[in-house]
């Protein structure tokens, strides 16, 4: 294989450097790396996929509505991805370069599009077994036999039909197994120049589970220093063992199958402990620029959305709004001139000035909204609070203006550690998370986030030699996935031609 590249969900540097796995350890050592910052507010593999920022293909974590309500959408999927980007996919373009390609499990890939090669889209949407598998998932419709053959699982999501932690690790380990299994055969088969494969459902083990994954690596630490056998403490521990083992030798499985000239390690974003809860709408209440409705205003306020919806539901109509999400804190519009980013959002952390463009709020003109960027940014920086926590705000909408869908984003950005996570789950402005103790194994009432949340640095690992398409100008984030493969194949497409190869 010309070019491979290995996907993890949530793939991050230090976990695989210091958890069992040796192959890929190995590999790391004589490759590249290199340090992204994510700003967790486009998703990853969008980037990857289209070579475009969220604010250029609509691939938000979250994004308001902007039709004068406080509806946000968080879905989105490979038609809007593809309709909206300027660049065309990542498939499209290799299969007009004259490259086939297969591709595994990579989100955002689903229905199957066609392509010269084969595509398995990436799970979601609850899809467990083979037998639940919709026809539109995989592409050409002659693999079904071998997604049967290896009992191809498409996606697990938490609880995964599972009673305990450990149990929910084994099944995802166990489903992996079989996507990797399915991988190596039809590249066997179908000899794509490139290919593209993903450890998706890991990601759900370190959001549950970062805790006793760092616990693990301080005792694997200690006992090399100590020349011992590291020792697991209990079951959670074990199987998370087990399941980093099975990665490193999924890893190695496929190099010695396909042995790729080149390769690629990406993440969509990292995984990082969860010690801090940040409510920005508390700080923004402090400061007069947010009012919270009292106990009455919320009641009529609920009562008002359950009336809508049971209108709607009587009349037969079909809202085109899908995925609807609000604002955690609910707010008095007319006296809020601006809101905090919310959980569902991806670790952004950020503030909406409440216009009346996008809202219906009581900020009009784009002078006011200037204006009250700069004195939010100003009084929040200054807060003797938000420096202790090492929180800093700088406007944020105004750096993609020249953007299709800069409308969509937030206005300000506060920089923040990635252990710190944004959300309006507490009403206090930073609080710990009381999550940070040994995890117990009922699975039940453990709630993602849990212990870990998305980091800004994903993993980025490449073979020798793709540094010579990486530009010094080149944006630092997942898009440069896309800019080095059209180069290489661009490069290596044109000389093929040229020697009559």
């Amino acid at each position: 294989m010309d070019f491979l590249i290995i996907g993890i969900d949530g793939g991050t540097k230090e976990i695989i450097d210091n958890m069992p796995m040796p192959f890929t350890q190995s590999l790391f050592k004589g490759a590249g790396y290199k340090i992204l910052e994510e700003d967790l507010i486009s998703r990853g593999w969008a980037e990857a996929l289209t070579g475009c920022h969220a604010s250029e293909n609509k691939g938000f974590y979250l994004m308001p509505f902007s039709d004068q309500t406080y509806d946000f959408n968080h879905a989105y999927s490979k038609e809007i991805m593809v309709s909206e980007s300027p660049n065309e996919p990542l498939w499209s373009m290799l299969n007009n370069k004259g490259v086939r390609v297969g591709i595994v499990n990579v989100p955002t890939t689903g229905p199957a599009p066609d392509v010269n090669g084969f595509i398995i889209s990436g799970g979601g949407g609850g899809l467990g077994s083979i037998g639940d598998i919709p026809a539109n998932m995989y592409h050409p419709r002659g693999i079904e036999a071998i997604l049967r053959k290896h009992n191809y699982i498409f996606d697990i999501r938490p609880p995964g039909g599972c009673k305990t932690v450990s149990e929910f690790i084994r099944k995802i380990t166990d489903a992996e197994v079989t996507q990797k299994n399915t991988f190596i055969e039809l590249t066997s088969k179908e000899k794509p120049g490139f290919g593209f494969y993903c450890f998706r459902m890991t990601t759900s083990i370190q959001y549950l589970a970062r805790y006793e994954i760092d616990r693990c690596m301080d005792g694997i630490n200690k006992a090399k220093e100590n020349r011992i056998e590291f020792k697991t403490e209990n079951t959670i521990q074990e199987n998370l063992i087990s399941h980093y083992k099975m990665l490193d030798e999924s890893i190695k499985e496929m190099f010695d199958s396909l042995n790729p000239k080149h390769y690629l390690f990406i993440g969509d974003h990292s995984t990082a402990l969860y010690k801090k809860d940040l409510n920005l709408d508390v700080w923004l209440e402090s400061h007069n620029l947010l009012q919270v409705m009292n106990q009455y205003e919320r009641f009529f306020n609920r009562l008002g959305n359950y009336l809508s919806k049971r209108l709607f539901k009587l009349t037969n109509y079909t809202s085109n709004k899908k995925s609807v999400r609000k604002p955690m804190t609910r707010f008095k519009p007319s006296k809020t001139q601006a809101f905090g980013t919310f959980y569902d959002i991806g670790n952004f952390a950020g503030v909406f000035i409440n216009d009346s463009k996008r809202f219906g709020g009581p900020i009009c003109s784009e002078t006011e909204v200037e204006i009250l960027v700069n004195d939010i940014c100003s009084k929040f920086n200054a807060d003797p609070l938000t420096q202790s926590h090492h929180l800093y705000a700088k406007p944020f909408q105004k750096l993609y203006k020249n953007s299709r869908f800069s409308y969509l984003l937030p206005d300000i950005q506060i920089t923040k550690p990635d252990t710190t996570y944004s959300s309006g789950r507490y009403w206090e402005f930073i609080s710990d998370n009381p999550n940070l103790t040994p995890l117990e194994d009922e699975i039940e009432d453990k709630k993602y986030p849990y212990t870990g949340i998305k980091g800004s640095d994903p993993l980025f690992i490449y073979s020798k030699g793709l540094e010579n398409y990486i530009q010094t100008d080149d944006p630092n984030d997942l898009t440069l996935v896309y800019k080095i493969i059209d180069r290489y194949f661009s490069l290596n497409t044109l000389h093929d031609k040229r020697t009559g190869l």
